[in-house]
Formats: C-alpha cells, sequence, structure tokens
C-alpha cells in the first residue's frame, strides 16, 4: 500500500484541503484545551478518512462518527493513582484537592473523580473545585477555594493550562508555592512546564507507546477498514518532577524508587522481597514506608500493577486468558482468573465484556 505523509498545522482550513491532497489515513494528536483545535478536530471527524484521535477530549462529531475510527484516550484512572501515590509519598500535606478546567468537559470531570477514589481508597479526602459557571471567569472563585484548603495543600490541576491559572492565584492570596501548596498537573507540555515560575511538575503520558500504536492501528484501519467505533485506554509513563511539588521525604524517595521499580517489573513474577533486595533495604522496612505513606503493602501494590496490565492486555487485543497469564508474570491461567476474579468481582471474560460494551457507548454517546 501507498502513503503519503502530509505534516500541517491543524487548522480547520487545512483540515478542509485533506480530501483534494489524497490523504489516505490521519493521526490526530494535539491538545484538546483551544476552541480552534476542537473546530480542527469536528471538521477533520466528519472526512471519509480513516482517523486514530489521541486524546480526543469532549467533542460531539468525535463521538457521533462510527466508521473507521479509533480512540486513544489517556487513562483517568491511571492519573488518579499515579498523583495520589505521588502526593502521599511526598508527606505533610494536610489536605488534598482537584481543580477542574474552566469547561464542563467529561475528561476533566473523569480525572477529578479517579483522584478522589484514589485518595479515598488510602483514607485521605479530595476537595473538588468546581466553577459556579463553567466557561465564565472563576479566577476569584479558585482564590477563594485555596484559602479555604489547609495548608500545606496537594493540588492536581485538570491540565497544564489549567494549572497555570493555580499558580496566578497562588500569587494573588500570598500562597508560596510549593511551601502552602503543592501544584501537580496534566500532560507535561514543556512549552508551558518549563516556562511559568516556578516550574510546572506534570505527568507524562506515555506519548511513545501511543505513537507506536497509533501508528499500527491506523495501518490496520487502512488495510481492513472498521465498521465500529474502537476505544484503547493508555496508561501514564511518569512525572516530571519540577519545583512546583515539596520536595520528596527519605522515605518518599525510598516509595517512589519501590513504584518506579515495581511499574518496569510486575510482569516478570517479582515479588516484595525482590523489590526489596534491588532497594537494598529489608522487607519489613519497606512495607512499613508503603503503609506510612500509601496505607498498602508492597504485595498489594506489585498485585495491583499487574492486574493493571491484564486489563491493558485484555483491552488491546483478541489474546488467550494464557496468553495474558503468561505475558503478565502468572504461573496460569487459573491463577489469573482467580486473582482477577478477587480484585475486581467479576471474571475476566464477565470484564471483556462490560469493557467492550462500555467503549461502544463512550464512542457513540
Amino acid at each position: 500500500m501507498r502513503i503519503k505523509r502530509v505534516v500541517a498545522e491543524c487548522l480547520a482550513e487545512n483540515v478542509d484541503r485533506f480530501p483534494a491532497w489524497n490523504i489516505d489515513g490521519v493521526i490526530y494528536a494535539h491538545p484538546q484545551h483551544s476552541p480552534e483545535a476542537r473546530a480542527a478536530l469536528s471538521r477533520l471527524a466528519m472526512l471519509d478518512i480513516p482517523l486514530v484521535v489521541i486524546d480526543p477530549g469532549d467533542n460531539p462529531e468525535v463521538d457521533a462518527r462510527t466508521k473507521d475510527i479509533v480512540l486513544m484516550r489517556t487513562d483517568p484512572d491511571s492519573i488518579g493513582d499515579i498523583a495520589a501515590q505521588y502526593f502521599l509519598s511526598q508527606g505533610g500535606c494536610l489536605s488534598y484537592g482537584y481543580v477542574h478546567y474552566a469547561l464542563d468537559q467529561e475528561w476533566s470531570r473523569r480525572r477529578g473523580d479517579a483522584f478522589a477514589s484514589a485518595l479515598k481508597s488510602r483514607g485521605a479526602e479530595c476537595r473538588l473545585f468546581r466553577p459556579s459557571v463553567f466557561g465564565a471567569n472563576d479566577f476569584s472563585e479558585i482564590c477563594a477555594w485555596l484559602r479555604s484548603l489547609p495548608k500545606p495543600a496537594g493540588v492536581l490541576a485538570a491540565c497544564d493550562d489549567r494549572a497555570l491559572t493555580v499558580i496566578e492565584a497562588c500569587a494573588v492570596e500570598g500562597l508560596a508555592i510549593p511551601r502552602d501548596v503543592s501544584l501537580l498537573s496534566v500532560d507535561d507540555d514543556e512549552m508551558l512546564c518549563e516556562n511559568c515560575d516556578p516550574t510546572l511538575s506534570s505527568i507524562r503520558p506515555d506519548q511513545e507507546r501511543s505513537g507506536y500504536e497509533a501508528g499500527a492501528l491506523l495501518s490496520e484501519l487502512m488495510r481492513r477498514g472498521s465498521s465500529k467505533p474502537h476505544v484503547v485506554n493508555l496508561t501514564v509513563k511518569s512525572i516530571t518532577h519540577r519545583r512546583s511539588t515539596l520536595s520528596v521525604s527519605p522515605s518518599g524517595y525510598l516509595v517512589q524508587n519501590a513504584i518506579g521499580f515495581i511499574r518496569k517489573n510486575c510482569c516478570r513474577g517479582i515479588g516484595p522481597k525482590v523489590v526489596a533486595d534491588h532497594l537494598g533495604v529489608s522487607r519489613p522496612l519497606l512495607d512499613l514506608r508503603f503503609r506510612e505513606l500509601l496505607k498498602t503493602s508492597v504485595g498489594r501494590m506489585i498485585e495491583a500493577e499487574r492486574l493493571k496490565a491484564v486489563c491493558a492486555e485484555l483491552s488491546s487485543g483478541d489474546s488467550t486468558i494464557k496468553e495474558v497469564a503468561e505475558r503478565c508474570g502468572y504461573s496460569d491461567a487459573s491463577q489469573l482468573m482467580h486473582r482477577f476474579k478477587h480484585h475486581f468481582g467479576m471474571t475476566v471474560r464477565e470484564w471483556r465484556k462490560a469493557h467492550s460494551a462500555s467503549a461502544e457507548t463512550l464512542a457513540s454517546s
């Protein structure tokens, strides 16, 4: 198959030229936080061209499309979980909060709910900021909300550009970042994060994986086509630590290193002793630090990360349970099915069916 490659600034007027340029397929990966980007994607979704969209945001035209489209969404549960672990492993915060996007967007609500749920599961409460009128100037409301938080506070912003508003509000209120407000955001847009004061810590999506998968998925669409939309959930890769978040305590540093090792090696059949040996500490000490900061054990963390990998495998292909078990570090399919049912309260088959139904609902709602 001959593929024509065209690189163009993603403006609505350029999208209108795609048919004349004989474009064979499109991968769209542009932040959906501006009217211009949403307008361009809306026009693109109405073209009869195979389309893969990375983080589509809320877009009626995209949601309505059913033919030759794949939506790759950054998993909100992954965002909420890594943010909660990050703040808790720092220690010292007396409160936690989430700042919704200025517009009423589903992706923002999902991120906030996931963050609150992740904190709640670890015995902490999240205070959610929602504008009283979405789309209006809510700067004074953010200022008042920040004043109300017990300090020091750990705050997650819906995305990087929303975090800039929080930085301005803290300056107006005389709140020092990160001493009074430890601020974290999502997307890790280096242009924004490196050029504000203080520089902004941000959750980084797994851009390398999403790029590879987007290319493979587009190639498949162009070869075979699809009459139904397909949704792929992408986990986040890491947190880029900058000056807007608190310095990590020695205990927090140990826990964060352990988490990084677990995420990288959870599918290799590792246990708590392997993690402790890698870090050069005793297993009881490592478990103590996990319980102090994250309210969980090393073993439970390994199991949770392994099951995340299982869910990613189940949602991204038609692999058998035996194949998934082998790739994710389980001794056999029976062990995987037992642990999966115990953790999620449903069988692998039931999860796959529910996931498929929710994906189709998301894409066609």
